[in-house]
């Protein structure tokens, strides 16, 4: 009996998500089959449905990677010796994150489907409150250290947080030519003042 090759599965799991990626910011969720996915991952279709029954699971699986991201990143800054840095790096991933084109069409496709297919989006909420959670224990753990001092209590500093980036999305796909040295330091000096962070971060 043949073993299952953990590498192999991870490879294959995240050649799909690429080429699903590219084609739903292509072609759009709904325009895209699940047998050009499986075409463009260069796998047969039993091979595509072994690792995702459906659109939606892949659109769920981007959301889960991305949070696993963020509680990645979020969890470093908390317990960081150099958070000003680590924050620095912070603000460059989400930022290369939302000035991304692909990245940006992928993202808008997502919500828009979540807005008309209630189990999704109640997929997606589920996901974005444990990101939310782990950003604010990250606030929290901060500001015990008393490296940041914010002006407003710790949920509602990360829902600022999570609107400024949220925002910067949709800014971005009305303006694409934004300069992103001054939209990089921007966002960065009006995260630090959220935070009231101390000269110490």
């Amino acid at each position: 009996m043949r073993t299952a090759n953990p590498e192999l599965q991870e490879q294959r799991r995240q050649q799909i998500l690429q080429a699903a990626g590219v084609c739903f910011a292509e072609k759009g969720f709904h325009q895209t089959s699940m047998a050009e996915i499986a075409k463009a991952a260069g796998l047969s279709m039993g091979l595509l449905y072994r690792y995702f029954a459906n659109k939606d699971s892949l659109v769920l699986t981007f959301a889960e990677v991305s949070r696993a991201q963020s509680v990645t990143m979020f969890e470093s800054l908390a317990t960081s010796d150099r958070p000003r840095q680590e924050l620095a790096a912070i603000v460059d991933t989400l930022l290369g994150e939302v000035l991304d084109p692909a990245l940006l069409r992928l993202q808008m496709e997502v919500m828009a489907e979540a807005c008309r297919n209630a189990p999704l989006m109640a997929a997606l909420r589920r996901e974005d409150q444990l990101g939310r959670q782990a950003l604010l224990e990250s606030v929290e753990a901060l500001r015990k250290r008393d490296l940041i001092k914010p002006q407003v209590p710790a949920p509602a500093l990360v829902e600022l947080l999570n609107a400024l980036f949220e925002g910067l999305t949709v800014r971005l796909a009305m303006q694409p030519d934004l300069d992103r040295e001054r939209l990089r330091k921007a966002t960065l000096t009006s995260v630090l003042s959220l935070l009231g962070a101390s000269p110490a971060l």
